[in-house]
């Protein structure tokens, strides 16, 4: 027999098995079994609403995993999703599913910018209906899973199942780049508050130059001092993740002025964006902070939170950079490109228009609290590092010049305001008061005493009038031509919180604690502080 004929016969038969075999399949030769398990995330942050309708951010609100276990073709799927009062119904479409086949479809709802309206978990409805076709009948499914629209100021640290979680840092904070979403450099009240602290640095351009940048930085940072924004602690579990927690608009900062260490870092880095800079949010176990990328391409961190003690910019960096970014290097950690995920996707929501004088409603000034001028206060922006920073501005008050005497002793001297009282000297204990008896200085010295226990001696002395120390930052800090560790305290006194900084270290065979206290936000005291110590001399 030809071979071209046996070649021939041979192809004829398996085509003709292949199309028996495909209408077994897809024809009335077998009978589809459609499964179905259907995954939905049990809440939805409204402050981020617009990232759930982006699928290449790739977070889904439902997905369905559709299996057929028949013999048979199942035809004409749709998938149908709807979430009650905030998403309209969309469709999906898949013409067949195979025996043994599997379809995965994920449900990225464009939602509703009503959600940002909500002030508290509201609860609503996913709504999803399947209708198919198996051999010529029309069949469907219906399933209704609850869902969380939270407030918008409501945030998730993690979305993930128990199951899918290992506990671990990361997964913990796996929703960390969502907090991108609370970054609002474009709000009216950030920029104006922005262009108000580049006011009171000089009208500085942040963009033009690291020098410049560090001038915008401390004005906006000096503004919100004058103006008594503070640092409040998290509620206990805040860094758990098990639950939702209240984060703060930058504007919801400024209005209130105070914010959780997260509040604040949002709230600087917007500040900072908002002239033009690049910034960063780094996360790490029970603290975040922002860094500012300056137009050199230098980065410095800031210890938002040094703002509860109504430190100077300078020493908020310094903060950053000798304690809080050398902590967060030396464990899990996570940084946050803000600019990055902003051209992802990650934008804010809307925010509701407000009144163009709402910034003066707030009480957001440049007069310093208790109407003085504001010359003292910019002496401190532009002063040094170090703790040293505003020797002008604490020579001046109100614009007048102030007249000075030394206060001399047989170990050291320092200079005060020759219109005070002058220092008292306890004996290894100096101590000099304002007369309106809201600031304090004084000087702690023994000979032969370590600095830790000078801190001790400090401390106790706290403990035995009945103060509470709130909060104890550590850094270092210059007095007497020498770096020096620094400790800056929020102390509740009963009578209001004060913020302390306290400087520690040994000379000359002798123990020093070299202290001023005030009340805390009050960057006039603080400033004149910085100065008196610039004075201070051993010897």
């Amino acid at each position: 027999m030809n071979a071209k004929i046996i070649g021939s016969g041979v192809l004829v038969a398996l085509l003709v098995f292949s199309i028996a075999g495909y209408v077994g399949a897809f024809g009335g030769g077998g009978e589809g079994k459609l499964e179905y398990k259907v995954y939905s995330k049990e809440q939805i942050m409204s402050g981020a609403y617009k990232v759930y309708g982006n699928p290449k951010l790739g977070f889904w609100v439902a997905k369905i995993v559709l299996h057929n276990s028949g013999n048979g073709a199942i035809k004409n799927i749709k998938i149908r999703y709807f979430i009650d009062n905030y998403a309209s119904e969309t469709e999906k479409s898949y013409p067949i599913l195979v025996p043994n086949g599997t379809i995965v479809d994920l449900y990225y709802p464009i939602l509703s910018s009503e959600v940002t309206k909500l002030t508290a978990a509201t609860p609503s409805n996913l709504r999803i209906t399947i209708t198919y076709e198996v051999n010529g009948e029309i069949k469907e499914e219906s399933i209704t899973k609850p869902l969380n629209i939270l407030g918008v100021n409501d945030f998730v640290f993690s979305s993930l199942s128990p199951e899918e979680s290992t506990g671990s840092f990361y997964d913990t904070f796996s929703n960390a780049p969502l907090l991108t979403a609370w970054v609002t450099p474009s709000d009216p009240i950030v920029r104006e508050f922005a262009d108000m602290g580049n006011k009171l640095a000089g009208g500085a351009g942040a963009s033009l130059s690291d020098e410049e940048a560090i001038k915008s930085l401390s004005g906006m940072w000096a503004l919100a001092v004058m103006n008594g924004f503070s640092y409040k602690t998290e509620p206990t579990g805040y860094w758990t993740g098990k639950a939702s927690q209240h984060v703060m608009f930058p504007r919801d900062v400024i209005r209130d002025k105070s914010g959780t260490c997260i509040d604040l870092a949002l709230w600087f880095a917007s500040l900072a964006m908002s002239q033009g800079l690049k910034a960063y949010i780094v996360l790490m176990p029970g603290h975040a902070f922002p860094l500012i990328e300056l137009p050199s391409g230098a980065i410095i961190p800031v210890e938002a939170t040094a703002i509860n003690a109504g430190v100077s910019f300078q020493q908020a960096v310094q903060v950053g950079i000798q304690k809080t970014w050398q902590e967060a290097m030396s464990g899990p950690h996570i940084i946050i490109d803000i600019a990055k995920l902003h051209s992802e996707g990650i934008v804010p929501p809307e925010l509701p228009q407000l009144p163009a004088d709402i910034l003066s409603r707030w009480g957001i000034t440049l007069q310093p609290a208790g109407g003085g001028a504001t010359g003292g206060t910019t002496g401190g922006v532009t002063g040094g590092t170090g703790g040293t920073g505003g020797g002008t501005g604490g020579e001046t008050s109100g614009g007048t010049q102030t007249q000075w005497n030394t206060y001399l002793s047989d170990y050291f001297s320092f200079d005060y305001p020759a219109n005070w009282d002058a220092p008292e000297d306890y004996g290894g204990y100096v101590y000099l008061m304002s007369p309106d008896g809201e600031f304090e200085f004084m000087v702690l010295y023994s000979h032969g005493a370590s600095v830790q226990d000078m801190v001790y001696a400090f401390e106790q002395s706290l403990a035995d009038i009945g103060a509470t120390i709130k909060d104890r930052q550590e850094t270092q800090a210059s007095i007497a031509g020498q770096t020096v560790y620094t400790v800056l305290y929020t102390i509740d006194t009963g009578y209001g919180d004060y913020s302390a900084v306290a400087r520690y270290f040994t000379a000359n065979g002798m123990g020093f604690a070299v202290v001023y206290d005030f009340p805390a936000g009050n960057s006039e005291y603080n400033q004149l502080g910085e100065y008196i110590v610039s004075t201070f001399k051993l010897g």
